[in-house]
């Protein structure tokens, strides 16, 4: 689900003749099942993939890791697992979406790819 809101501004010019118009979008779109068996692949390629974990403990709290993830046939190791809080996966994925280069270095994956 996405929502467009759209701002125009028009300005004419001093004799009326011409215009300049700056017309400002604004998308809202709802990311559906981001952690599928517990982990969000922002990044993937053939050597391995980026992103967070997400676990349930015991006594029903939610805890969040930063991971990068080597798999690249020979091994399967964690490169970097890191406990994060969930302001840091906020911060991850809208950093991916505002990302000019998505898809440059691999693949931008689980319904995070920037609209």
């Amino acid at each position: 689900m996405s929502t467009v809101e759209r701002d125009v501004d028009v300005y004419l010019d001093e004799d009326g003749n011409a215009a300049v118009a700056r017309v400002v979008e604004r998308t809202q779109v709802r990311l559906e099942d981001l952690f599928q068996d517990g982990e969000l692949r922002l990044w993937q390629d053939t050597a391995g993939w980026s992103g967070f974990l997400r676990e349930e403990t015991d006594d029903g709290d939610v805890v969040y890791y930063s991971v990068n993830r080597l798999e690249d046939g020979s091994s399967e190791e964690w490169i970097r697992k890191v406990r994060c809080g969930e302001k840091a996966v906020r911060d991850g994925i809208q950093k991916h979406i505002k990302d000019p280069e998505a898809g440059e270095a691999g693949q931008f994956v689980r319904g995070c790819s920037p609209p």
